[in-house]
């Protein structure tokens, strides 16, 4: 079985942790693969192989995000992208979305074993749309996209559409549209509530409403939206804290439930509630 790994080399302990790991792969007589341009970080290592880029995702079983949540989420576009199922080892401190810890790397002879379930994570399509139709930007969220000013601190004014019929107007600093795994993310921070991941559905958020009335909405998975501002000022649209883009004059965002979803391999027996009580709760 082959790994392919993707850590985050800007936390203080992914070397470590990350260097345990490919003692464990090679201990189950596996084959952990890393991008060519981290040979400089590990070096030459017995059942360490390195490929250019992502070559090796295409050759490999898995892929192992070793990071915290953010780590996970860029490692899981990748996996998707190839059609593997992803493993996230928390090398950060919360980690909410990490299947093992740094401690729990034994329990990883389950997978070559079999003994693991895949959970399927539902992602958001979204797109920039100008007025003739045309999209100007798309990308595929795991967690969330979000809508707010850039450069100013005024409040903007937005407008939610669902299914092309009004749902809701509101003053605000921006919005988030979540999945129910981005439901623990900022939404949570900005006074969203917590969806269980079985849960298909989709979330909008407001952040810092100016209003007392403007709550957090929890839409079915199937609904199509469009957020449109006010016109007021430069709008931006962030998906899943990647870098900003613009948002025309004139144009919409529009957000719904994408094609195509993340496999995560659960390999341990506890529950979502087990898990928000220790991570979230605790």
């Amino acid at each position: 079985m082959k790994f392919y790994v993707i850590p985050n080399m800007t936390r203080a302990n992914t070397f470590v942790v990350t260097s345990q790991l490919f003692d464990k792969i090679r201990e189950l007589g596996c084959v952990a693969v890393l991008s060519d341009d981290l040979k400089d970080s590990f070096g030459e290592r017995d059942g360490v192989s390195y490929l250019k880029d992502y070559e090796g995702i295409s050759q490999s079983d898995m892929v192992i995000a070793v990071g915290g949540d953010g780590t996970f989420i860029n490692a899981a576009k990748i996996a998707v992208n190839n059609q593997k199922p992803v493993i996230c080892v928390n090398a950060g401190k919360l980690a909410y979305l990490a299947c093992l810890e740094a401690d729990e790397l034994d329990l990883l002879r389950n997978v070559t074993e079999g003994n693991y379930v895949t959970e399927k994570r539902m992602m958001l399509s979204v797109n920039i749309v100008d007025k003739g139709g045309k999209i100007l930007y798309h990308s595929n969220c795991v967690n969330d996209a979000v809508v707010s000013r850039s450069g100013s601190i005024r409040i903007m004014n937005l407008s939610v559409y669902c299914n092309n019929a009004p749902l809701i107007d509101f003053p605000a600093d921006g919005a988030i549209v979540a999945t129910p795994t981005g439901s623990t993310a900022y939404s949570l921070s900005a006074g969203g509530p917590v969806v269980q991941p079985s849960v298909e559905s989709i979330l909008v958020t407001p952040v810092c409403p100016h209003s007392v009335f403007s709550r957090s909405i929890v839409l079915g998975g199937d609904s199509k939206l469009q957020l449109l501002h006010d016109n007021s000022g430069e709008a931006i649209l962030s998906c899943d804290g990647q870098a900003a883009v613009v948002i025309p004059d004139g144009a919409i965002v529009t957000v719904e439930r994408s094609g195509d979803c993340v496999s995560l391999i659960k390999i341990k027996e506890d529950t979502f509630i087990d898990v928000l009580n220790k991570k979230i709760s605790g």
